[in-house]
């Protein structure tokens, strides 16, 4: 059994789950545009296969970016301890923008520093092109990086956890667009109840994140990718949650709802069922 938040009940979640299995001829719907994950690829993959393998559920003109981080580091990177060995470099970044598709830097950390910042400056006029993506966690950075380099999409971090309709609306007035946690893809009467549904983004897909009450690892993420921190916690034993679960989400009725941009990780357990049964 998967423990939740003791202040919702069991019931609540996993309302808008699907079996990807027998639903994932949905998620191809041409309205629908999804930013996937890169944080998977090696140094050595080809990114055209890697989106190809890893979302083999959806259409690859359907994805219209890939987050992550690159080969160049930054202490703003957060949501995962940086890795440069599981981080997109040069030619794979390239491909993408041949391919029409931008690259969404997960600058989510959550400590900022005017120091940092600075340090970084040469890092943001590096990918500052038309289209891509800082996803943010702190305001500050935000407010600086729309201030300085304008041609970003500053995109709102699930981290954030805007789970009220005030809290979104605010962060709807300095973000372009936001990401809605994980755990409330459960709560219609809230989904619908959100303003500018364009501007917002739900997760297709989700991992421990979901039903975790806790994540307390993000913290020490941000702590570890600015100052080396010894150690990640994370509660996932002590709940007795699953090491790998993988959850996906009905993107059907969330467009009926009129939502219409996700984001995906990669599942890789699916792919390889998906295929085998596909062959």
């Amino acid at each position: 059994m998967i423990k939740t938040n003791p202040g919702r009940q069991m019931k609540e979640l996993f309302k808008n789950v699907v079996d990807i299995k027998t639903s994932h001829e949905m998620f191809k719907n041409p309205a629908y545009s999804y930013s996937v994950s890169g944080r998977w690829i090696n140094q050595r993959s080809s990114i055209v296969k890697y989106l190809q393998f890893s979302f083999v559920y959806i259409d690859f003109s359907q994805i219209t970016s890939v987050f992550g981080s690159t080969t160049e580091p930054s202490g703003f990177y957060g949501g995962r301890v940086y890795d440069p060995a599981k981080s997109l470099n040069e030619n794979q970044i390239d491909t993408l923008y041949n391919r029409k598709i931008n690259l969404a830097l997960t600058l989510t950390n959550h400590f900022f520093s005017h120091e940092l910042y600075q340090q970084n400056l040469l890092f943001l006029e590096k990918y500052h092109r038309e289209g891509n993506v800082i996803i943010c966690t702190s305001d500050e950075l935000a407010r600086m990086v729309r201030k300085d380099f304008p041609m970003y999409q500053i995109r709102a971090s699930i981290i954030k956890n805007l789970n009220s309709v005030r809290k979104v609306s605010k962060a709807l007035e300095l973000y372009d667009d936001v990401v809605i946690p994980m755990d409330l893809n459960d709560d219609d009467e809230f989904l619908e109840s959100l303003p500018e549904k364009n501007r917002i983004m739900l997760f297709a897909n989700a991992a421990c994140a979901y039903s975790c009450p806790s994540r307390i690892c993000y913290a020490d993420i941000s702590k570890s990718n600015q100052a080396g921190a010894e150690k990640i916690r994370c509660k996932k034993q002590e709940l007795g949650m699953l090491e790998y679960a993988f959850y996906f989400f009905n993107v059907e009725k969330f467009h009926q709802m009129g939502f219409s941009n996700f984001k995906l990780i990669p599942a890789k357990l699916f792919v390889k069922y998906l295929k085998t049964n596909n062959a």
